[in-house]
Order: C-alpha cells, then structure tokens, then sequence
C-alpha cells in the first residue's frame, strides 16, 4: 500500500498585508524544513485563480491577490483547508559553480575565524547549499547554512560598489552577487559563471535549488569566464 508523504510545517500565522496580500509566517529560523514547508504552500496556493503571486523567503509566504476576485477572510479560510504534501519538484536544479578563492576579504575572514585560508576555502566547498530564497536584487539567491565554523559578522563598512560574480558570507549566509551593487558581506572569491541574462530565463538561481561551489585557478576562472557553460533548462 503506498504511503502518504509526511505532513509539513504550517504556517503559524497568517496576517493581512496591504489590501491585496496575505503575510504567511512559519517559525522564524532558517531550516530546510520549514522552506520545504514554505514551497509546498507556495505551490499550493498558486492554484487558486485569484492569487497573482506567491513571494517566498526563509520563513514565511508573501501571497499577492485580486480582491475583485477574493476577499482577504476567503483566501485565508481557503489558505487554512490546504493539505499540501512534500513531493520532489523536477523544476528545481542543482548547481556546481567554479570559484576562483581570491576575494579580498579572504584573508581578513581567515584571520577572524582563526583558520587558514585553504581551510575556509575547503569548508565553504564541502556541503551543498539550499537556495532559500531570491531577493535584494534579482538573481540574488540567499544559500544556507553555511558551517558554523564559517560563521563570521558582516563588514562594519559596506562596499558602495561590488563587482558582479564576487561570493560573499556573511552569518551563516553564503551567497553570489548577479550584478554590480554595493553590499556588505565578507567577499571571498568569485565566480564566473553569470547568473542574470535577457529571456524568458533570466535567473539562473531559484528558490529550491541546490548549489555546490568548486574552486577553481586563476587560468580556469578566466577561461570559463570568457567561454562559459550553457545554462540547464529547467
């Protein structure tokens, strides 16, 4: 007899937010089992031919809705009698990214922590992140968690300009900034890979998906920078 999935986290409150959207909040941690339960909601309530949009992040659902078409109580009453179930979704991707580890907070990150630049670089590539969620600027994916051993404050002085491509940490975030902004993570390499492009695609990087870093040489970052791999399709 084949098995139900196991029930997700619910959302813990649901609060009205503007006259056309729904806040959704679940407990407010970053864990792989509530984004699990975040997405699953996302999903679900997309269905529902009055909701425009549904804006994931760590720990909680923003849902966008036509009130001509549904009132706030009914969308929340409909919210409520959901069962979503955790289920694999063939849209989300995993991706290996190159690094070249020669950002210039690398060593000043290395110093706080008490490990050697080659030891920070082997932890920041040992695991694979989830991307929890995409915002600041488009493209951006926020990649937790990062090892506690990683876990280092932002610059007390932000950057007013942080060149495309730079990966910072920051917290037990880790994450690659898709164009130049300024920011105010600790920056430790970069990647060559671009993560924004003209199309119907044009982010690489969406919530859900799974990232792995690489590190890679100088010559091989500046290879792959000026020849670089084709995205995958989703």
């Amino acid at each position: 007899m084949q098995q139900n999935s196991p029930a997700l986290r619910s959302p813990r409150t649901i609060l009205t937010y503007g006259p056309d959207a729904l806040l959704l909040q679940w407990e407010q941690r970053i864990a792989p089992d509530i984004s699990a339960g975040v997405h699953a909601w996302a999903a679900a309530i997309s269905g529902n031919v009055a909701v425009r949009e549904c804006v994931p992040a760590y720990a909680s659902l923003l849902v966008r809705f036509a009130p001509r078409l549904i009132s706030a109580y009914d969308l929340q009453e409909f919210i409520l009698a959901l069962k979503p179930e955790s289920k694999k979704n063939d849209q989300h991707l995993h991706h290996q990214l190159p690094v070249c580890y020669d950002g210039p907070d690398l060593q000043e990150v290395a110093s706080l922590l008490g490990l050697s630049p080659e030891r920070v670089i082997q932890l920041h590539t040992s695991q694979k992140y989830l991307v929890y969620q995409i915002g600041f600027r488009p493209g951006f994916g926020f990649l937790g968690q990062t090892l506690t051993e990683l876990e280092v404050a932002r610059r007390s002085a932000p950057r007013a300009r942080v060149p495309a491509g730079s990966v910072g940490i920051a917290g037990r975030q880790t994450g690659i900034y898709p164009s130049e902004s300024p920011g105010g993570w600790q920056l430790i390499g970069r990647c060559p890979v671009p993560l924004l492009r003209a199309g119907d695609q044009p982010a690489l990087l969406r919530a859900g998906d799974t990232v792995q870093f690489r590190p890679v040489s100088l010559p091989e970052f500046n290879d792959l920078l000026n020849s670089p791999a084709p995205w995958p399709k989703r």
